[in-house]
């Protein structure tokens, strides 16, 4: 089973953008905003207009889990 994929924005900056392209949606992607979504679903892309920015990624897909060779969390069953 798959689940969501979950970011977490950290860094340096002061404005971010996050678009959902393929939904015609831009968010405010503030410090420390948490996005959840469907990676296979969405297409997203980030502007950040100056500054450093690093996005801390947790990907819930079956495929990477059986390549990292970890279980599936049970929450994602």
């Amino acid at each position: 089973p798959e689940a969501f994929d979950i970011l977490t924005c950290i860094g340096s900056y002061r404005h971010a953008v996050m678009q959902l392209t393929n939904l015609g949606i831009d968010l405010v992607y503030n410090l420390g905003v948490m996005v959840s979504y469907l990676g296979r679903l969405v297409r997203h892309g980030i502007h950040v207009d100056e500054g450093d920015q690093i996005v801390w990624a947790w990907f819930l897909r079956d495929s990477v889990h059986n390549y990292a060779r970890t279980p599936c969390p049970d929450y994602a069953r």
